[in-house]
């Protein structure tokens, strides 16, 4: 009896997924949001296609997208019977890094960023400190460089080379100052060449 069930069950599921790729297969998929993917490579990889099943489109086909660096969000909506609608957020490349990669605003590293980011360059030696990066960015909009090595940090503006042996003492001179010429701030004071 439980077999004559499953396997009517079985020819039913089979029956919905054929008549759902007859009645209502996948016409027409648009995107939007795409800056820096293309199209077709957001379907490739969603797999959502015409002709596909349109009941059967769950927002689990946007996984494989959702692993993407460029990708912030995605979302999939059935506007009505075989019509999908792909809306997507990317990160925009905020620094760029040496090698040819950027840093988002959230610090997703963006493969083959550099050239669309906006922010100051970064050059430095050893990890990435990322957050700390992002901090002297925003805290220094007129930037032009960052760099970083084991014995500090450097902002370089247009009218000024600022140095400081960590993020925090960038961050509070910041707040108080226009620097002009070679400005090395430490925890006791600041010293300022032209």
């Amino acid at each position: 009896m439980g077999t004559v069930r499953a396997t009517l069950a079985l020819l039913l599921l089979a029956t919905l997924y054929v008549a759902s790729l007859v009645l209502f297969p996948v016409e027409e998929v648009t995107v939007e949001g795409l800056r820096h993917l293309k199209r077709d490579e957001v379907l490739a990889r969603t797999g959502i296609l015409p002709g596909e099943p349109w009941l059967w489109l769950t927002a689990r086909r946007l996984n494989p997208l959702l692993q993407d660096p460029w990708v912030a969000s995605a979302r999939m909506e059935k506007p009505g019977p075989g019509q999908v609608r792909l809306l997507l957020r990317e990160r925009t490349p905020f620094l760029p890094l040496p090698g040819g990669d950027a840093l988002a605003e959230d610090g997703t590293l963006l493969p083959g960023g550099a050239p669309l980011a906006r922010g100051p360059r970064v050059e430095g030696k050893g990890p990435l400190p990322v957050q700390d990066l992002l901090a002297l960015a925003r805290a220094y909009p007129g930037a032009q460089r960052l760099r970083y090595t084991p014995a500090g940090f450097w902002v370089e503006l247009p009218q000024a080379r600022i140095f400081a042996p960590n993020v925090r003492l960038l961050l509070e001179y910041a707040q108080s100052a226009r620097p002009e010429g070679q400005v090395y701030v430490y925890s006791w004071g600041v010293s300022v060449r032209p």
